[in-house]
């Protein structure tokens, strides 16, 4: 979830920012991403069998659309920062992350592409979204723990009240806006509109909308907080991606309920 401006210069394997599991320091943010990814997956899938559809083709559907959403991720990324990797060897960084580099706005392009598709391994693409959206919501709060172990994503330095003693993926602790908190209350109160919204029995595909817009509107909000932010040509690009994100979301929303 940064840079490679960030991680150039980052610690040596040390927890928090690296756990130490099977004898390997494995960088936490992977791990959490892990988590998120499975227990989102885990979760969709017990909802789905509750709906009567088959959690087997639920979460094999979402399996690949979270391999391709981590492509869409990685890519975006590097699109960004392009300048910045030309600097450093450009068509070597794409094999590896090594150094850092993630953007949950990339993942947005399985949006689009599950689009391409009248069902997901015989689910509607409607039916198929919301339960999605669970997966994204619950997944996500899992995933920002591990921006807070890594370091990635932190806050701007702050002598506020609310502000908490947090380290960058340098390993250097100050007293910083707790942005990626933030986000996991954000995502929160995402999964509790969810549980507020599915006995509702809306038109199939408005939660994911609501969830997308959710985010979208969440993140336009956010990402000035946060330490680093990505600027091209003058362009608080993450800003404009979000805002962009939750003015289609929220307009595909109003579209289903009318």
């Amino acid at each position: 979830m940064n840079s490679l401006a960030q991680t150039r210069g980052a610690a040596p394997a040390a927890f928090p920012r690296y756990f130490r599991i099977a004898g390997h320091w494995i960088n936490s943010y992977k791990v959490f991403l892990c988590v998120g990814i499975y227990s989102g997956i885990l979760l969709s899938a017990a909802v789905a069998a509750r709906s009567g559809i088959s959690p087997l083709r639920l979460g094999a559907g979402l399996l690949l659309f979270a391999i391709v959403g981590m492509i869409g991720a990685r890519l975006y990324h590097l699109a960004v920062n392009f300048r910045l990797y030309r600097q450093t060897g450009f068509f070597l960084t794409p094999r590896t992350a090594a150094d850092g580099g993630w953007d949950v706005l990339g993942g947005l392009i399985v949006v689009p592409l599950s689009l391409l598709f009248d069902s997901i391994f015989g689910i509607r693409v409607g039916v198929f979204w919301d339960h999605m959206a669970i997966a994204i919501a619950f997944g996500g709060a899992w995933i920002r723990f591990g921006c807070i172990c890594n370091g990635c994503c932190v806050g701007r330095d702050s002598n506020q009240w609310f502000a908490r003693r947090q380290h960058d993926t340098h390993g250097v602790y100050r007293r910083r806006i707790p942005a990626q908190w933030l986000e996991i209350a954000w995502w929160l109160l995402a999964c509790g509109g969810l549980l507020w919204l599915w006995p509702q029995q809306l038109p199939a595909g408005s939660d994911a909308f609501a969830v997308l817009g959710w985010y979208g509107f969440g993140r336009l909000w956010l990402d000035p907080l946060r330490q680093q932010r990505t600027i091209v040509y003058g362009v608080p690009v993450n800003r404009l991606v979000a805002g962009l994100l939750a003015l289609a979301a929220g307009g595909g929303l109003l579209w289903q309920l009318a």
